[in-house]
């Protein structure tokens, strides 16, 4: 791994001043242990009150007042109804930006921060011209193990993977790489000119989608072995198991087919369609309703196979 030059005193000046214009937010819904938690690691790790951002995405009123009188120093807000990821990163970051912020650390309410992980991103950034930086991740309950540092999307199974090795480039590969939105760095002329996350997305591949576009627009992305982030892993949609499924497929589906292309894209798409006639057969003979009717709304995003089995030969209607 190759190590950043150590801080000069200008530039130890030069972090301090960004650093005011430096927030850390906390996307939360409903689960206040965890957002406690996660804002008060952020206290602990440094941070003052005032570059801390709770942004409560649709939770029971209750659990954003109570959250207010246990923070009352840092900044709150809450949206009626929840927007899903998608909708919620973009809302949190319209907020903090216009408040006046030049950047961000994003954080989901199941990570934890360690100190001096801003810091760490922002001279990534500085030194690399990155827009956007992938701290490394960590399990909570298995600090040594890491959950990622960046991740990519293998364009020959139309899978994602995240990186768990140290050692790796600080630039990420703008043909394959993209960052985990569990945690991230990002600038906001880059929020700006990418327009945020595609909210058609929901949730699930929505970061994915995010840093292929500024692949595309010639962003440089770079990796912090040095900002530190703790994930408790899932935590947020554990209990929805079949809803974010349902979201984690269908958008696999829309992220190949606008970005594969010709054969490949043709071949993959045909694997995920017969995955899901598969898993559709399967359910059929078990008299699962309800997995029948997401597989419905599921095949709907394959118009041009409506007509073909599971082997993808063409039927005699």
């Amino acid at each position: 791994m190759k190590k950043l030059p150590p801080w000069t005193p200008r530039q130890k000046l030069l972090i301090k001043i960004k650093l005011k214009q430096e927030a850390v937010i906390v996307l939360h819904y409903n689960k206040i242990r965890l957002t406690r938690r996660c804002v008060q690691s952020i206290l602990d790790a440094g941070y003052s009150p005032g570059q801390v951002y709770c942004f409560d995405n649709g939770s029971q009123p209750e659990v954003f007042q109570q959250l207010q009188e246990d923070f009352s120093l840092c900044h709150h807000r809450r949206i009626e109804v929840n927007q899903g990821f998608a909708g919620g990163f973009n809302r949190a970051l319209e907020w903090v930006f216009s408040a006046g912020a030049s950047s961000a650390l994003f954080c989901t309410n199941d990570t934890m921060v360690l100190p001096g992980a801003a810091e760490a991103c922002l001279k990534t950034a500085g030194q690399t011209g990155a827009g956007m930086v992938a701290p490394l991740i960590t399990f909570i309950y298995k600090p040594e193990t890491i959950d990622a540092i960046g991740a990519y999307f293998d364009a020959d199974t139309g899978t994602l993977h995240h990186y768990r090795q140290y050692g790796l480039p600080e630039l990420l590969d703008p043909q394959k790489d993209y960052m985990p939105g569990t945690a991230l760095w990002i600038h906001r002329d880059t929020f700006n000119q990418l327009a945020g996350t595609d909210e058609s997305f929901h949730m699930y591949w929505e970061d994915v989608d995010l840093c292929f576009r500024a692949h595309q627009q010639g962003i440089p992305l770079a990796r912090c072995y040095s900002a530190h982030i703790r994930h408790g892993g899932g935590q947020t949609v554990r209990k929805k198991p079949l809803y974010t499924t349902f979201y984690f497929l269908r958008n696999r589906v829309r992220f190949c087919k606008r970005y594969l292309k010709g054969k490949t894209r043709e071949r993959v798409l045909k694997m995920i369609y017969e995955e899901l006639m598969n898993s559709g057969s399967i359910w059929q003979q078990k008299k699962d309703q309800r997995r029948l009717g997401y597989l419905e709304e599921l095949l709907k995003e394959f118009p041009e196979m409506i007509k073909m089995g599971p082997g993808g030969e063409k039927g005699d209607t």
